[in-house]
């Protein structure tokens, strides 16, 4: 499809139509990244104010917050920030309604975010915060060339029920991109990939590092002329990128590889650009680093973030439970805090006995329709214990039942054709990782030449 034409009769048209100033911000985002320091702080100052104060006016949670610890909601400032508490993923889930505030019937929309920590949320964010939240990716992708309707090749999850894999397939045609399973694939359709991609070769790239890495070890194996397609840029999300990682994308595509870090619950926090730093979308977020050190990072920090234009579910300092590191300002001269790494989320692929490979998200899935149907747990955690055979750890909650283990059992080995057995056990607790993380799929140690480097993950989960 031509860029002009998915540019301006469809994206822009659409997003008018849902009531999002996605374009407008846009133009003001192209022009902030480029304020001086000061000029950041002030607005952050400023938005920061005024979401205390709707927050203390309009939310159950923070509401009841702020009379239990006896604090005036007037005269509230960016300062009063640090007297809220931080929130977890748990605490999120189990807040719940007490954290939405009203919003006129239609001006909201549901986001499903990440699992990684085998709790996955559903929240609601407003127009504008949604708008936002797109508008700073763009921003970002201009770095690396790419303008908004510019043909994307998008290697992402497959949404499982219908009604949700059409409203995503409209979705991809108005955005311009094509869409490839991550889920499980063969060689076959490793093979079937490049052919989609040879008859309409995308301006760009975009998806899981894992995935990428897979598709673009194959083509190089396979010496398919993946870098004779043209692609401008490859942009990796949800997982590490590795500088092996890195290295074979560029040579595989032939193009030049930057990587994106964020969460459904608060869209694109990092984006890496043309000189290699990672930058924070600070229009949109203001971040608090927390002290967090380990042996392999002495200077790592855990980020807590809070959102500043969600009105539907305002999100004051939440515990990403990620961690970073921060960087001093860069030399490409954007005002826009700099880190240079970020590391925490594991995410993994199980490869059955036929080759089929089986991307966490397939999983994350599964858990996302367990939650919607009521099914009452905590936390999950898939364990590998054959190649065909997995351990479904789960954490019970207030009215589980045995029907609601094997629900997930079952879904799982029917939308896998039968190819992933599941074992069910019930379980008090799931151990942590040492960066504070629950795996989501513990799999089976691999031969290092048929894996990538994807321990961590520094990505978002999200469809935008």
């Amino acid at each position: 499809m031509n860029a002009w034409f998915a540019r301006n009769l469809l994206y822009r048209p659409a997003a008018l139509l849902r009531g999002e100033p996605t374009f407008r911000l846009l133009r003001r985002y192209r022009v902030s990244q480029w304020w001086e320091p000061e000029e950041l702080a002030a607005y952050q100052s400023a938005a920061l104010a005024r979401l205390l104060h709707y927050a203390v006016r309009r939310v159950p949670y923070y509401r009841d917050f702020a009379a239990s610890a006896e604090f005036s909601s007037q005269n509230l400032c960016a300062e009063d920030l640090s007297r809220f508490p931080v929130i977890t993923k748990a605490e999120l889930v189990q807040a719940g309604k007490r954290l939405l505030a009203w919003r006129p019937p239609g001006t909201t929309s549901w986001k499903t975010t990440g699992g990684s920590t085998g709790v996955p949320v559903r929240l609601r964010k407003n127009r504008y915060a949604t708008a936002a939240e797109q508008a700073a990716s763009w921003r970002c992708y201009e770095w690396y060339g790419i303008r908004p309707g510019d043909r994307a090749a998008r290697f992402w999850g497959t949404p499982q029920s219908t009604r949700t894999r059409l409203r995503y397939r409209a979705i991809d045609a108005v955005l311009n991109r094509a869409r490839f399973s991550a889920f499980a694939f063969q060689e076959s359709d490793l093979a079937h990939y490049f052919e989609r991609l040879s008859q309409d070769p995308p301006v760009w790239v975009y998806g899981y590092v894992s995935m990428l890495t897979q598709f673009a070890r194959y083509c190089l194996e396979e010496k398919q002329p993946l870098a004779a397609l043209g692609v401008q840029a490859v942009v990796t999300t949800s997982e590490v990128l590795s500088e092996s990682d890195r290295d074979l994308l560029r040579k595989a595509f032939g193009a030049p590889v930057y990587n994106e870090y964020g969460c459904g619950e608060v869209g694109a926090v990092l984006y890496e650009c043309e000189r290699g730093s990672l930058h924070l979308m600070a229009e949109n977020l203001f971040v608090e680093l927390f002290p967090d050190p380990t042996p392999e990072e002495p200077a790592g920090v855990r980020l807590v973030v809070t959102d500043l234009h969600n009105r539907a579910l305002p999100l004051l300092r939440y515990d990403l439970a990620d961690r970073a590191v921060p960087a001093p300002p860069c030399a490409c001269g954007r005002a826009l805090p700099a880190f240079s790494r970020i590391f925490g989320r594991a995410y993994d692929f199980v490869v059955c006995s036929d080759g089929t490979r089986y991307h966490g998200e397939f999983f994350l899935y599964a858990l996302e329709a367990a939650r919607d149907r009521g099914l009452a747990f905590e936390q999950a955690q898939f364990v590998q214990l054959e190649p065909d055979l997995l351990k479904l750890r789960i954490v019970p909650a207030p009215g589980y039942r045995l029907e609601h283990g094997r629900w997930i059992a079952e879904r799982i080995q029917a939308k896998s054709g039968g190819r992933v057995l599941v074992r069910v056990e019930e379980t008090e607790a799931i151990e942590r990782e040492r960066s504070g993380k629950i795996r989501l799929i513990v799999a089976l140690p691999r031969p290092q030449a048929t894996t990538s480097s994807h321990s961590e993950a520094t990505g978002r989960n999200s469809e935008a």
